[in-house]
């Protein structure tokens, strides 16, 4: 049948045979489960980066279901390729209809990105997202989830032996990052 005959057919009775497209189905087992925001974060002669992507805010990618969260984010770091010391979640938010998974990876400092990936991003320090006690900020900017990122790595150094052992390098980086509910007790 010539093409010209085709565009004329109505399509109703193919979507009814196909049913709606995937992404207004419910559930699906091809669904993928939710985003995953991986903030890779490295120290480079004392001072905290950022490696964030060069087009977008934040690195994020599909977290297909089954997928272990911190199997994926180290599969994620091998294609840049960047050597990771702590895989660990730091946070998660809801935002445009879905929830966003984040993780935080320190990796030691690349020698070089592949071109157009990923750049080195001088960390400052921001101010936290704040809500209510029934209801989340009304928006959460990335820097606030990088600065809650950083107060849960400060936390876990101190806590963690394993993490404390991995990042022994940041110590000093992260000593004026402390969590929250410790602020007001030091």
């Amino acid at each position: 049948m010539p093409a010209s005959k085709k565009r004329g057919r109505p399509i109703a009775p193919l979507v009814e045979a196909l049913g709606p497209p995937l992404s207004e189905v419910a559930w699906s087992p091809e669904l993928v489960a939710q985003t995953l925001e991986i903030l890779a974060l490295t120290l480079r002669d004392d001072e905290l980066l950022w490696l964030k992507p060069v087009h977008a805010d934040s690195l994020r990618v599909g977290l297909p279901p089954g997928a272990q969260p911190g199997n994926h984010v180290l599969g994620v770091m091998g294609w840049y390729p960047l050597q990771a010391r702590v895989v660990h979640s730091t946070s998660w938010r809801y935002e445009d209809g879905k929830v966003i998974l984040t993780y935080v990876a320190v990796v030691d400092p690349p020698a070089r990105l592949p071109p157009g990936s990923l750049e080195a991003v001088p960390i400052r320090r921001a101010e936290l997202a704040r809500g209510e006690a029934l209801a989340p900020p009304k928006s959460i900017g990335i820097a606030a989830v990088v600065e809650h990122a950083l107060r849960h790595l400060s936390w876990l150094v101190r806590d963690d032996p394993a993490i404390g052992e991995a990042l022994a390098a940041w110590t000093e980086a992260l000593a004026g990052y402390r969590p929250e509910p410790f602020r007001a007790l030091g």
